[in-house]
């Protein structure tokens, strides 16, 4: 019973939750507010690093760690070289980087596999944990919200600034259309395997919400965001609010599987920041290659 009294109640979740969300909020308008490349790539770099120490941290039981933490180094040296590249103005193919970012881990976490004893599948799982380090956070997340902040052919330190807040906006009122939906009417789970709390009551919030975050940006943008058409932004409104909600479940299924509740503390009523940048692991590429292969841009 003591174990029951000493759980928190909704309300004091949802305000803990509340006052995270502002805080967070308050620092993404301030650096979109600057318009200055530096506090863009600076935050991007601060997300990828402290999630990518999450990342560790949820394996800190299991065996493989110096794999692990190879594949983690070097997905976060390709996003720094990346960011800095771009705001240098230098010529740099992001790709190739990449690319030998990928080899590198491969190489270097089945080399590091030479000094300990192999143990059935342990070995080869420690070099996909590896893999998943350097592509999870690294790559989904850092690099491919860097590719949207310098996208569009535009006169301007960080041309992609409103695609950026348009990604996040969306991405974010599809959390908080599920959580409220969900929590208010909420009673056919949508995953209770993967995440119990899900709803598809909750899941028609998300996209409900979505749509309003995707069009609220796309109206305040204006001339900036003037080449996106009605169309691609209530389809890039639907995509955002589908690749948040699995973004948000990929992660469940990380944590479930490794019997973690939250991927850290940092942020009350929230979690860690990979809980804060799950939805946005999913949603950066998905909206990058609409943009892309929707011949909306070059």
């Amino acid at each position: 019973m003591s174990g029951e009294r000493d759980q928190p109640s909704k309300s004091a979740i949802f305000r803990a939750r509340l006052t995270s969300t502002l805080i967070l909020w308050a620092i993404v308008t301030s650096v979109f507010v600057s318009q200055n490349a530096w506090a863009f790539v600076g935050l991007i770099g601060l997300l990828v690093i402290l999630g990518s120490l999450e990342f560790l941290s949820l394996f800190r039981d299991c065996e493989g760690r110096g794999a692990r933490v190879v594949g983690v180094g070097v997905g976060v040296v390709v996003v720094l070289v990346g960011a800095l590249s771009f705001v240098l103005g230098r010529e740099l193919d992001l790709f190739l980087l990449i690319t030998l970012g990928f080899v590198l881990v491969v190489l270097v976490s089945f080399c590091w596999q030479f000094r300990v004893e192999i143990q059935g599948r342990e070995s080869v799982t420690a070099v996909s944990d590896a893999l998943l380090g350097y592509v999870y956070i690294p790559i989904l997340f850092g690099v491919f919200s860097l590719k949207l902040l310098f996208l569009p052919d535009l006169e301007s330190q960080v041309p992609g600034a409103w695609l950026i807040l348009m990604m996040i906006a969306s991405a974010k009122f599809t959390d908080m259309g599920a959580y409220v939906t969900g929590s208010l009417i909420g009673k056919h789970k949508m995953a209770p395997h993967i995440s119990p709390a899900k709803t598809w009551e909750g899941f028609a919030g998300a996209l409900v919400f979505a749509q309003i975050a995707a069009w609220g940006i796309w109206k305040l943008g204006g001339p900036t965001l003037s080449w996106i058409s009605p169309l691609h932004v209530a389809i890039l409104g639907g995509l955002m609010a589908l690749s948040a909600v699995a973004g948000d479940l990929a992660e469940s299924i990380l944590k479930r599987s490794l019997g973690i509740k939250d991927s850290g503390a940092l942020m009350p009523g929230i979690g860690g920041v990979l809980d804060l940048i799950d939805s946005l692991c999913f949603a950066a590429p998905v909206m990058y290659f609409y943009l892309v292969f929707s011949d909306l841009v070059g």
